[in-house]
């Protein structure tokens, strides 16, 4: 097991940790663990809760594995659409405002006729 022999092993190995967006807490018993800051609420990795610091250093120095390359756009295939020869002519109609307003108006008319014949 390593033993902390200088604070510089611990920096270098919390460095480490911070590039990869973690942290390295040590607990009161001597051991330490490794706590991801990416997620909300911080938490400690999976099986590196209260390890010994040899665990954690072993961990950081695996490589990450290299990204996935990013995928080529390929050209859709483009469907011909169809041509319209002929046009259905538009009939003009009144908008359903107009209608609404010209209803509106004659019970207007009818309530000024009722009232002025009483």
């Amino acid at each position: 097991m390593l033993q902390v022999t200088s604070r510089n092993s611990l920096a270098k190995t919390r460095r480490r940790a911070k590039a990869r967006g973690f942290r390295v807490l040590r607990d009161g018993c001597g051991c330490y663990s490794v706590i991801d800051t990416k997620i909300e609420p911080p938490r400690p990795l999976v099986g590196l809760d209260h390890v010994p610091l040899w665990a954690v250093e072993q961990i950081l120095l695996t490589p990450l594995p290299e990204p996935p390359p990013r995928r080529e756009r390929t050209a859709r295939p483009v469907k011909p659409t169809p041509t319209v020869e002929a046009v259905a002519p538009v009939v003009a109609e009144a908008p359903p405002h107009a209608q609404a307003h010209h209803s509106f108006l004659a019970l207007v008319e009818a309530l000024k006729a009722r009232g002025g014949a009483s």
